[in-house]
């Protein structure tokens, strides 16, 4: 009995930390008693344990909805222990309503940071919670597998920003600030992901979920659309041609397709590099570039193209938001261009450019291995 005592006030302590509504502690409190009603007296002293004016709160209103005389005096003594601990509260309960109103939480704060090339990304959610400190939820989010790391802490103002701070430490992918309503957003994005693969969602997911459930986005996603229409930018040739230049900067320069997407058409382009059959110089560049636009057409279906659609809307917002206005509308400009299919004759520049690049990432790693092979071979006299 102890240890589900325990975790019953685990759940409690967690959810009030949340700033979870009382209505819906309430309710899990009701479900967990009317499931095992042994625990009902010795759960309600235990609530001293948590010596919070929300657990007064939630006395209260047990208190306001029970009928039985001997779990409403034990309520009263738990009630009176808790005033011995300090817990001061005004009010009594009338026509069976509780007599607190949990303050309304504070407007949360929202941050997000650059994509890398797995399509992983950090999002930082940071709330006030009255009489607590700050909350802070910090998540690892991935396009392909949906929640990779969750982790619920409580801070104070001045430690909220110290950890924002050494979140934000790499200059290469920045976090900067964003609606906390985006942010939840792309949080119940990436669970419903992790839901659709049949992975579990982490703990204290719900019950953040919960706690935010008053933080909602109601705008059209990606965000940048905010800031940017999608008319500044579409069917502008320059700006489509200068997403090339793009992959010079970061984080697209560290972004490239990995070898299970590319790995056949590097070999592809090797075989052709070391046959046998002599080729002159056109004939040559023709096979290979044959080579490259099969795999445009096969690496990029059209599931693939909106998933690097999406990357581009969202690092053009970090973009914006870092002052790169230019190179945020060449991004969205060749996201807007992917709203199509590839063109095998002018392919999306930015598009091709990220293939070309990652095949000759392979190409060379390859070659290394080569000679680190030959190199290995050669006997010392």
């Amino acid at each position: 009995m102890k240890e589900r005592l325990d975790q019953i006030l685990g759940e409690i302590a967690n959810a009030q930390t949340l700033g979870v509504p009382l209505d819906e502690v309430q309710k899990k409190v009701s479900s967990s008693v009317k499931e095992e009603p042994h625990l009902t007296i010795h759960l309600i002293e235990a609530l001293t344990r948590i010596p919070q004016l929300t657990t007064a709160q939630l006395l209260t209103a047990m208190m306001a909805e029970s009928n039985e005389k001997e779990v409403v005096k034990v309520i009263k003594r738990s009630l009176y222990k808790l005033r011995q601990k300090g817990i001061m509260w005004e009010g009594k309960t009338a026509d069976k309503k509780p007599a607190f109103s949990p303050p309304k939480p504070a407007e949360p704060e929202g941050y997000l940071s650059a994509i890398d090339s797995t399509g992983s990304r950090i999002i930082i959610l940071g709330r006030s919670i009255p009489m607590r400190g700050l909350l802070a939820v910090f998540s690892i989010l991935s396009d392909q597998e949906g929640i990779q790391q969750f982790t619920v802490t409580q801070f104070s103002k001045k430690e909220f920003r110290e950890f924002l701070k050494s979140s934000n430490s790499s200059a290469d992918f920045p976090a900067v600030e964003a609606p906390s309503a985006y942010c939840l957003h792309l949080l119940k994005e990436a669970a419903a992901l992790s839901r659709s693969l049949s992975k579990p969602l982490p703990q204290g997911y719900s019950e953040v979920e919960r706690g935010f459930s008053d933080v909602t986005w109601d705008e059209p996603a990606p965000l940048i659309y905010q800031f940017i229409r999608e008319d500044e930018v579409k069917d502008l040739p320059h700006l489509l041609k200068d997403s090339a230049g793009l992959h010079e900067i970061m984080p697209f320069a560290a972004w490239h397709l990995g070898e299970q997407e590319i790995g056949k058409y590097a070999a592809q382009i090797t075989e052709v590099e070391q046959s046998r059959i002599v080729l002159r110089l056109d004939q040559k560049e023709a096979r290979i570039d044959a080579i490259y636009r099969d795999a445009l057409q096969e690496v990029f279906p059209e599931e693939k193209r909106l998933l690097w659609k999406r990357r581009l809307e969202e690092t053009a917002y970090i973009l914006l938001r870092t002052g790169k206005d230019r190179e945020a509308k060449a991004a969205l400009s060749a996201a807007v261009d992917l709203k199509k299919p590839l063109s095998r004759i002018e392919p999306n520049p930015f598009i091709w450019h990220l293939l070309l690049k990652s095949i000759k990432i392979l190409l060379e790693s390859d070659q290394e291995e080569e000679e680190e092979k030959k190199t290995s071979l050669i006997i010392a006299p």
